[in-house]
């Protein structure tokens, strides 16, 4: 939440409008009677995209086409659902001071990449033994390239008119 008005984030860095933990992270409910167990945690990762999905699940209704979110229900029922094995990305383009500027996060399991304002360089966290964001691993750890070389091709995919070529070789690793 906003930290200027009261939120309080807990142990996680920055508020909202952050890329840090404290600006992104956000919790859920879920209630289902018979269903979902009353005062149930989990810790899984999941983005608004996957709200879709879950319901479709739920209410036993298939998806005939390729979508962006996963479903969730498992998690929902206490059930074990397998780690997460894709790359989530967040993109933000504000007005004001930023000029209209992105600025972006990816993350892979525990390994987080974020570039918290357009002016600041991309830093690289273990979010496991690092959850709050306080030291950066830096470009040559291995994770470094690869969330990179991600976040790259998102917003070279993102940005892409569908019946051009991408503008950038994407298998081609990129070097700093």
């Amino acid at each position: 939440g906003q930290l200027n008005v009261g939120a309080n984030n807990g142990p996680l860095r920055a508020g909202k409008q952050d890329m840090y933990e404290g600006g992104i992270r956000v919790s859920t409910g879920a209630a289902w009677p018979g269903k979902i167990k009353p005062g149930s945690k989990s810790d899984r990762v999941a983005l608004t995209m996957d709200l879709f999905p879950t319901i479709c699940d739920a209410a036993g209704a298939k998806i005939e086409h390729e979508i962006d979110g996963r479903t969730i229900l498992p998690t929902f029922l206490g059930k074990s659902q397998p780690p997460e094995d894709r790359f989530l990305f967040w993109v933000r383009r504000e007005g004001g001071h930023y000029g209209g500027r992105a600025y972006y996060a990816a993350r892979y399991g525990d390994y987080k990449l974020v570039q918290n304002t357009p002016f600041e360089p991309l830093e690289l966290y273990n979010l496991k033994e690092d959850p709050k964001e306080e030291n950066p691993l830096g470009k040559n750890h291995k994770m470094y390239n690869t969330l990179f070389t991600a976040l790259r091709s998102h917003i070279t995919k993102s940005g892409a008119v569908p019946w051009q070529k991408y503008p950038v070789d994407l298998e081609t690793p990129l070097t700093h």
